[in-house]
């Protein structure tokens, strides 16, 4: 065989060895894990449901405990309200000042411009 004929690619497939092998996988493992993860799917699917069923099934709050709620509730709003109020305040300061600062600066960049 001359030596270009041992450098084609058809000649390298030619000098593998080949063995049979099955067409089809085996099925016992396949079908066991199959079925723990069905189980598994099915046993997290009924917590959450019965996890929403215990929830639509509860007691009703007392009215105790719904003015307790309404009470942090109004709080909070409170809260949120008067820090608000600062945030916007504190934002106006800014603005005034950085308006002022721009004025102090066209003032000093003609200051400049015709001192040149």
């Amino acid at each position: 065989m001359p030596q270009a004929d041992r450098n084609r690619p058809t000649h390298r497939l030619t000098r593998r060895t080949y063995s049979l092998t099955s067409r089809r996988g085996p099925t016992w493992p396949t079908l066991v894990l199959g079925t723990i993860a069905a189980a598994g799917f099915a046993l997290v699917t009924s917590r959450d449901n019965s996890k929403k069923a215990d929830a639509l099934c509860a007691p009703p709050m007392s009215e105790r405990d719904i003015r307790e709620q309404l009470a942090k509730a109004r709080i909070a709003l409170d809260h949120e309200v008067a820090t608000r109020l600062v945030m916007e305040q504190q934002a106006s300061e800014s603005l005034a000042e950085i308006h002022r600062m721009r004025t102090d600066l066209t003032f000093l960049k003609r200051q400049r411009d015709k001192s040149n």
